[in-house]
C-alpha cells in the first residue's frame, strides 16, 4: 500500500513539470519579468528622489525684503533680517544625517550646553519724606512704599492702600484697585512715585490682554490722584508694548525705560507692531518714529532699550529714544542715562580654537534738555553685573566688569577624555577689571585688569566719590577690595584679605562704615556685616547671621537710615518649617541696629509675603513694616 501512494505521487510530481513546460504556460514569466523591471525603475527613482533629498544644498540666503525699500524703516528692516534669518548649520541633509550619527555614536558626549534727599511740597500742608535709598542723589526711584508726614502709602501689588501714620492706633484710610480683572491681566511688578505735593501717586506696572493672541507685553503708567485718601480717583493712563526695565523721577518728570523684544515666531514687516515699540498716549497706539531709534551697524540682539521722559502730572511724553540691540543694565546719573549692550568678540588662536571674550558697548545719552541727545559711546572688555557697578564723577565714568573668556570650539575626545588645557578653556576663565571713561572723548583714560584672583566673578559694587568697593566671589570665602581713585594716573587698590562668605549688596552705611548683605559660610545662611573703613581697606566690625536661612537680594527691599543706624530686611527663616509643612512664622522682617560695637536685633517678627516685596520705615519711635495684605507696628524707642 505504501509503495502505491509512493509511486502515485511520483508521478503527480512527473505531470507537474510536464504542464510547467507546455509553451502556453510560460507567459506570467513575462509578467514577472515586467514587474521586476518596474521594481528596478522604481527603486532607481527613489534612489535619485533619496540623493536629492540628501545632497541638494539648505537656503542659505536671507527672503528679499526690497520691497520695503520706500519704508522709513528699511534700514532697520535689512538689518533684522539678516538677524533673524536661521542660516541652516548643515550644508545639506546628508551632513545633518552623519553629524547626528556621530553624535549618537559618541554617547551624547559632544552636546552642547545647552539691584537721599527730601522733597518738600506745599500742596496739602503735607510733606513728602523719601524712603528709597536711591543710587543717585536727587534722582528718585520707584519703588512699593512712599510716604508723608502723615501717610504711608503701600502698594501691595494691585492694590494701593494709604495707611496713617499714627503709632499703636495706625490704620489703613484708603485703597485703589488698578484694574478690573475682565480686561487686563496683569503681572507681578508694581512700582509707584508720590509727587511732591502729595497729591498725585503715579503706579508703574506690566500687563497683557487676556485675549491678546500673540502674547504681547505692555507696560503701563496710572496717574492717580491721592489728594484725598479715603477717595481715590484714576487720572491719566500711558502705556507702551514690552517689558518693564527701570524708572527715575527727575524734578517733576518722569523717565521710563523698557525693553521691547521681537518674537521671530510673530515677526511680520508688513506689521510695525512685530517689530517696532508701540506707544498709546490714550488715542490710539503710534510707531516711534525712525530717527528716534539708535542701532549698531550689526545687531547682535533683537532687543530694545526704549527711553522715555513724561511729564508727571499730565504723563505728556516730552521725549523718545529707542536703542535697538542694547537692552542689559541701564545706569542713570544726574545728567545721562547709560545703556549697555554686550556682545561676543571672537578670535581665533593659533591652535585652531576659537575664544570668545564678552565685551560691553556702554552708550551715553543726555536727557537734561528738551530732548534726548546721544552724546557717544565706548566698548569695554567683560560684562556688567548691575546698575551699581556704574558710576558718574566728575566727568568720568567708572565702570567695573566682569571679564570671561571661553572656548567655543567643541573639545576633542580622544578614549573618552579631555585634554587639561582644552577643558580649562572651555569651562572658561574669569576676572574683574575697572574702567574710567573721559565722557568728553568717550576714551577710556584709566583702568585696571583683572585685578582679582583667577575664576573670580563680580557680586556686589559700591562708590563713595574717590573711593569704590568690591565683592568677587566664586567660593564662600572672598574679599572685599578698596579702590583709592583720587588720582586717575595713579589708581591703588588693596585686598582686605579673606572674608567668609561674600556680599550681594555693599551699602555705604555713614560714619566711616560699609555694610554687607549676603551669604555667611554656607550656602543656606544669611549674614549682615559691618566693615570699618581704614586707611586703605577695610576691616570687620561685627556680624549678625542667621543659620538654614534665604532673604531677599531686592535692594530696595532693604530700609537703610544712616541717621540712626538701622538696617530692615525681609527673610526667610526655614527654622519655622516643621516636617515639611509651611509655617506662616518662617516669613519675617528684621530690625538691626549697629551701636558702633555689634549688630543688636531689634525687631524679628512675622510678616505675611515674600520678602522682596516687604518694606519698612522708621518714624519717630516706632517701625512701620508692611507685606502682603499685612501690617505690624512696633515701639522700638520713646520720642
Amino acid at each position: 500500500m505504501k509503495k502505491k501512494i509512493w509511486f502515485r505521487g511520483l508521478s503527480l510530481a512527473d505531470d507537474q513539470y510536464v504542464a510547467e513546460a507546455h509553451p502556453d504556460n510560460a507567459i506570467p514569466r513575462k509578467r514577472n519579468k515586467a514587474f521586476l523591471s518596474l521594481v528596478a525603475a522604481c527603486a532607481c527613482l527613489a534612489l535619485l528622489f533619496c540623493n536629492l533629498w540628501l545632497f541638494i544644498p539648505f537656503n542659505t540666503t536671507p527672503p528679499d525684503v526690497s520691497s520695503y525699500a520706500d519704508s522709513a524703516y528699511y534700514g532697520l528692516i535689512e538689518k533684522l533680517n539678516l538677524l533673524t534669518f536661521q542660516r541652516p548649520k548643515y550644508k545639506n541633509n546628508a551632513e545633518k544625517l552623519w553629524a547626528g550619527t556621530k553624535k549618537l555614536a559618541l554617547g551624547g558626549l559632544m552636546a552642547s550646553d545647552g539691584d537721599a534727599s527730601p522733597e518738600d511740597g506745599a500742596g496739602t500742608g503735607d510733606t513728602y519724606k523719601e524712603i528709597t535709598d536711591n543710587q543717585v542723589e536727587g534722582i528718585t526711584e520707584a519703588d512699593r512704599i512712599k510716604r508723608s508726614d502723615t501717610h504711608i502709602y503701600y502698594l501691595d501689588n494691585a492694590v494701593l492702600r494709604v495707611y496713617s501714620v499714627d503709632k499703636e492706633n495706625t490704620k489703613e484710610i484708603g485703597n485703589y484697585k488698578l484694574y478690573e480683572t475682565d480686561k487686563n491681566h496683569y503681572l507681578d511688578q508694581w512700582e509707584f512715585y508720590l509727587s511732591s505735593d502729595c497729591k498725585t501717586a503715579t503706579v508703574v506696572t506690566q500687563y497683557y490682554l487676556k485675549n491678546d493672541t500673540g502674547g504681547n507685553r505692555y507696560v503701563s503708567l496710572i496717574s492717580l490722584d491721592v489728594s484725598d485718601p479715603s477717595t481715590i480717583v484714576k487720572k491719566d493712563e500711558f502705556s507702551i508694548t514690552g517689558n518693564y526695565m527701570t524708572s527715575r523721577k527727575v524734578n517733576d518728570s518722569i523717565l521710563l525705560l523698557t525693553e521691547f523684544v521681537i518674537d521671530r515666531q510673530w515677526l511680520d514687516f508688513d506689521d510695525e507692531s512685530t517689530f517696532l515699540p508701540q506707544i498709546d498716549e490714550g488715542n490710539g497706539a503710534y510707531t516711534i518714529p525712525a530717527d528716534n531709534i539708535v542701532s549698531p551697524d550689526r545687531l547682535s540682539n533683537s532687543r530694545y532699550t526704549v527711553v522715555m521722559k513724561l511729564d508727571e502730572s499730565t504723563l505728556d511724553l516730552k521725549g523718545t529714544a529707542a536703542y535697538l540691540s542694547y537692552s542689559e543694565d541701564v545706569y542713570v546719573s544726574e545728567d545721562h542715562v547709560f545703556l549697555t549692550r554686550v556682545f561676543a568678540d571672537e578670535k581665533e588662536n593659533e591652535n585652531g580654537t576659537l575664544t570668545r571674550n564678552s565685551m560691553t558697548e556702554i552708550s551715553c545719552l543726555s536727557y537734561g534738555g528738551d530732548s534726548f541727545e546721544g552724546k557717544g559711546r565706548v566698548t569695554v572688555r567683560g560684562y556688567v553685573k548691575d546698575q551699581w557697578s556704574m558710576d558718574e564723577y566728575k566727568g568720568i565714568l567708572r565702570v567695573f566688569t566682569t571679564t570671561n573668556a571661553t572656548a567655543v570650539d567643541e573639545p576633542s575626545y580622544q578614549s573618552g577624555t579631555t585634554s587639561a588645557d582644552r577643558l580649562q578653556i572651555a569651562t572658561g576663565q574669569s576676572n574683574a577689571s575697572l574702567y574710567c571713561i573721559d565722557l568728553s572723548t568717550f576714551d577710556v583714560v584709566a583702568s585696571v585688569i583683572d585685578f582679582a584672583p583667577p575664576r573670580e566673578e563680580i557680586q556686589s559694587v559700591r562708590f563713595d566719590k574717590e573711593a569704590a568697593y568690591v565683592c568677587t566671589s566664586i567660593e564662600l570665602s572672598d574679599p572685599v577690595f578698596f579702590f583709592d581713585l583720587s588720582n586717575l594716573n595713579h589708581i591703588t587698590y588693596k585686598d582686605t584679605g579673606t572674608i567668609e562668605g561674600f556680599s550681594t549688596s555693599l551699602i555705604n552705611f555713614g560714619s566711616g562704615y560699609l555694610l554687607g548683605i549676603g551669604k555667611g559660610d554656607n550656602w543656606s545662611g544669611f549674614k549682615v556685616e559691618v566693615y570699618e573703613e581704614a586707611e586703605d581697606s577695610v576691616r570687620s566690625v561685627c556680624v549678625y547671621e542667621l543659620e538654614n536661612a534665604s532673604y531677599s537680594t531686592t535692594y530696595k527691599s532693604y530700609y537703610v537710615d544712616r541717621q540712626n543706624q538701622f538696617i530692615g530686611i525681609g527673610v526667610i527663616d526655614n527654622s519655622y518649617y516643621n516636617a515639611n509643612k509651611y509655617s506662616e512664622e518662617a516669613s519675617r522682617y528684621i530690625l538691626l541696629h549697629f551701636d558702633g560695637y555689634e549688630l543688636v536685633e531689634l525687631i524679628n517678627i512675622p510678616l505675611h509675603g515674600d520678602p522682596a516685596l516687604m518694606r519698612g520705615v522708621y518714624i519717630d519711635g516706632y517701625m512701620y513694616m508692611f507685606g502682603k495684605s499685612d501690617f505690624k507696628v512696633e515701639k522700638i524707642f520713646e520720642k
